[in-house]
């Protein structure tokens, strides 16, 4: 089990489009996604639950056996809270030169999935003494024969781990730990930043609550995230003193298209002025010295010359691009570490041809900048590991340097060599809809760059088929994919190898087989991947008087991401899409259409998605015709029920079937 206890504020065309934001228009972005938590009025639990004192316990939590509000949970945090200070100064002043939290986290076991809670680390970031983690004690609480047993970790079994250049962690386990037992832990810890206080996990939570107290000379404005109503509620949100408590939280799930766990979980944020990053200027200069990164930037690596005149030898800036990306990618070994600071520097990295993603782009930089290209290094934060709030600076949800390139008003690049399925006209898929922080070094300026996909990402699938008597079906398809569907089925194809992902293809139908596909353009950045398949089915059903069959071959729709009935975050789908299948089904001699489906459209609520089948019978031959359009990637869980709707019936219409009757 990982427990952060600062865990950050988080707050196709073959041209990839990028949007600059200024920093007033960033803060406009970030309070229109705080608008759109809604707050749902829950009736408080009674009794209201609250915290104890340390090694202070009640027979009741001892004796209980599951969580009264999720039944099938493995454990519970019975209470987790903290109370935030100043970490006062040792000058004349005694001004608050940091913050200090104590915090006290209880949980209960009820099975023996729930016994790994019993494995804790403590993950802080330790570079520059950021955040320093002591006063850490725990202990496991049974019941045994009707008496309370206590057991201290012991002191010795503690350790700290260092696990990269920018974090550490604490790592203990607890004694004793069986179905039923208690377990909590206490510690304090100092840091010079506010942190993210969150009332959600991966686990329900009894009661949750954090405390702030404050002193004059700090400014800070509280920004909760949350859904349901505050237990208690005590303060503004410039208050120097506040408390505010939820009750019975329930956990939160992984969910298809979820971006970051952790901008989903309610929470409560505080933006704040910290001397030392107070401003993305500020970041920007302690990261380019940070780890050296700054000293790469004008570096050169064994070879260079030659690759730079190979690049010069091309007529446009796009293939001097290309080249070179693709020069990179193909001569380097991702060590499959995402990080903004290198390690064995670039130099060392190149001539081991093996490097950090950092590493890798740093090269590409440098060989771009040596071809006359202005190409600037680009922090950036993976959708997985968070969002950037551009109103908030915080250095330490960054993980990845990547390179980014703006053409003009309306082009840009946005490339990360690391991963060898990427492209270099097209934004990596973990960067979409986050933002970055751009390093202009000849000038010593610094700005967040928005990083998202403007025009859709287009896939089309032409089928031919032949219908025979008896059930019968063969033919062929073709498959055009551009930008991240090229992408996704590159990776997928070369990840999985050919026998998976032609399962994956025909969505594991045992009935249809591929019996041959050639895929082709996959090395070629600036062309679709282009797929030829010749396939063999069996109708099921059919008898020698029916034959019956669908029309959704080979689309990549196979099953419905949205059939849960409720949605606990946001849907994030990365980009909009373009997606068309176009089907001709030769009839057998003989036969007649019995049930043919009805050409019909499908429009979303807010009419941001467009779904639309037509159907016609000519001559012998069914055409068939799919179309698919979202007009924005991005989707509010409020929404949620309109999007289940809408991709109920999609589906509905997708699996419905032809009939054909003999004559």
């Amino acid at each position: 089990m990982i427990i952060c206890p600062i865990v950050y504020i988080r707050l196709i065309k073959p041209v990839t489009m990028i949007k600059i934001f200024t920093i007033s228009a960033a803060v406009l972005l970030a309070l229109s996604v705080t608008a759109q938590v809604e707050t749902v009025k829950v009736k408080p639990p009674s009794p209201i639950p609250t915290t104890k004192p340390y090694g202070k316990v009640d027979m009741a939590d001892l004796q209980m056996t599951s969580c009264d509000f999720e039944k099938d949970a493995n454990a519970e945090i019975l209470f987790d809270k903290a109370i935030i200070t100043p970490e006062l100064g040792m000058n004349a002043q005694r001004t608050a030169t940091g913050l200090s939290m104590e915090r006290h986290t209880r949980f209960k076991i009820f099975n023996e999935f729930g016994k790994s809670r019993g494995n804790v680390r403590i993950v802080y970031p330790s570079f520059n003494d950021q955040v320093v983690v002591a006063d850490l004690k725990a202990e496991t609480i049974n019941l045994n024969n009707g008496k309370i047993e206590f057991t201290a970790v012991d002191k010795k079994s503690i350790y700290k781990e260092k696990i990269d250049q920018i974090y550490s962690a604490l790592v203990f386990s607890f004694p004793g730990v069986k179905p039923g037992s208690i377990i909590e832990y206490k510690y304090r810890v100092a840091f010079r930043y506010f942190p993210t206080w969150y009332f959600q996990g991966d686990l329900p939570t009894r009661y949750s609550e954090c405390q702030i107290d404050l002193t004059n000379d700090m400014e800070f404005r509280a920004i909760p995230r949350v859904y349901q109503s505050f237990i208690k509620n005590v303060g503004e949100s410039t208050d120097l003193r506040q408390i505010k408590s939820l009750a019975n939280v329930p956990s939160l799930p992984s969910e298809q298209y979820m971006d970051a766990w952790d901008d989903n979980r309610q929470r409560i944020e505080y933006l704040n002025r910290n001397v030392l990053v107070s401003t993305w200027t500020k970041i920007g200069e302690l990261l380019v010295r940070f780890s050296d990164v700054g000293q790469e930037f004008s570096r050169s690596v064994s070879g260079s010359s030659g690759i730079v005149a190979k690049a010069k030898t091309f007529k446009t800036d796009e293939e001097k691009i290309g080249f070179i990306f693709d020069t990179v990618k193909n001569s380097m070994k991702w060590n499959e570490r995402t990080e903004f600071y290198v390690n064995d520097g670039t130099v060392q990295s190149w001539n081991k041809k093996t490097g950090n993603s950092a590493e890798i782009n740093l090269i590409v930089y440098q060989l771009l900048k040596k071809t006359g290209i202005k190409a600037y290094p680009l922090f950036v934060c993976t959708k997985k590991n968070g969002k950037i709030n551009p109103a908030n600076p915080n250095m330490f949800l960054f993980n990845n340097l990547v390179v980014y390139i703006p053409v003009d008003s309306t082009k840009s690049f946005v490339m990360d060599a690391s991963n060898k399925f990427n492209l270099y006209n097209i934004i990596p898929g973990d960067e979409l809809n986050t933002f970055g922080l751009c390093v202009d070094e000849s000038h010593n300026d610094y700005k967040m760059v928005f990083l998202a996909t403007t025009d859709p990402v287009m896939q089309s699938v032409f089928l031919n088929a032949e219908i025979k008597p008896g059930g019968k079906m063969t033919g062929t398809a073709e498959i055009t994919s551009y930008g991240y569907n090229k992408i996704n089925a590159s990776q997928k194809y070369k990840t999985d190898g050919e026998q998976k992902y032609l399962d994956y293809l025909r969505n594991n139908d045992n009935a249809t087989k591929v019996t041959s596909i050639k895929l082709e353009n996959m090395e070629v950045d600036s062309l679709p991947l282009t797929q030829k398949i010749e396939f063999a089915a069996d109708l099921s059903g059919s008898d020698e008087s029916y034959i019956y069959f669908g029309t959704n071959l080979f689309s990549g729709m196979g099953k419905n991401p949205f059939t849960n009935e409720e949605r606990h975050s946001d849907i994030d789908f990365g980009y909009r899409d373009n997606y068309s299948l176009n089907g001709i089904y030769k009839l057998p001699a003989g036969y007649k259409t019995e049930a043919l489906p009805k050409t019909v459209t499908v429009v979303s609520p807010d009419r941001s998605i467009i779904f639309k089948r037509t159907i016609i019978e000519d001559n012998g031959t069914i055409v068939v015709r799919y179309m698919l359009n979202h007009t924005k990637s991005i989707y509010f869980k409020k929404d949620y029920q309109d999007i289940r709707g809408f991709y109920k019936k999609m589906y509905e219409l997708l699996n419905e079937q032809i009939v054909l009757k003999k004559a």
